[in-house]
């Protein structure tokens, strides 16, 4: 049996309580769905120098990569958006040799110069085999993006390819 005291702590208490927990249900993340997103911000190289220090190439060139990876379908797409930079050579997909250095081998050629002129806008998709291949460094964050010139051939501006996540209604 339960003492007068213990009834009204259990009232003032509980009572409350169970009004609020079908508003807290309202916001269960049952109701929310996760968005993963890569993509890669980039800015001017660092660039090995003659030496021990690495310097940073002198561009205004800026832009972002976003990729978006289709597990079910198998397929990653790049998106390239540029701005306040010419002539490019390539941009590729490169894994890193140590994080956040770009130096490693390409993985991916997302646009050679032999496509075509580079406009500052462009999408290319990857499908079949080669989607685990391009996936895996860029799940593990081992991979970035950088954008070579004929002024800079080692890369005028890169980015690390990182992973973003938000919840969405």
């Amino acid at each position: 049996m339960l003492s007068y005291n213990r009834y009204v702590f259990c009232n003032a208490v509980l009572a409350p309580a169970l009004l609020i927990l079908p508003a807290l249900s309202a916001q269960s993340p049952a109701q929310h769905h996760a968005v993963v997103e890569w993509y890669a911000e980039l800015s001017a190289a660092r660039n090995p120098a003659s030496g021990a220090q690495a310097q940073t190439v002198q561009t205004r060139a800026t832009g972002k990569v976003t990729v978006d990876v289709d597990f079910p379908h198998k397929t990653v797409t790049f998106h390239v958006d540029v701005k306040d930079i010419s002539d490019v050579a390539k941009i590729e997909v490169r894994s890193d040799l140590s994080s956040g250095e770009l130096a490693g081998p390409t993985i991916f050629t997302i646009y050679d110069a032999h496509d075509g002129p580079f406009t500052g806008s462009l999408t290319k998709t990857v499908t079949g085999k080669a989607f685990d291949y391009v996936t895996a460094p860029i799940l593990n964050s081992r991979a970035g993006i950088v954008i070579t010139t004929g002024t800079n051939p080692d890369g005028e501006i890169t980015g690390q390819i990182v992973m973003h996540k938000r919840y969405e209604k």
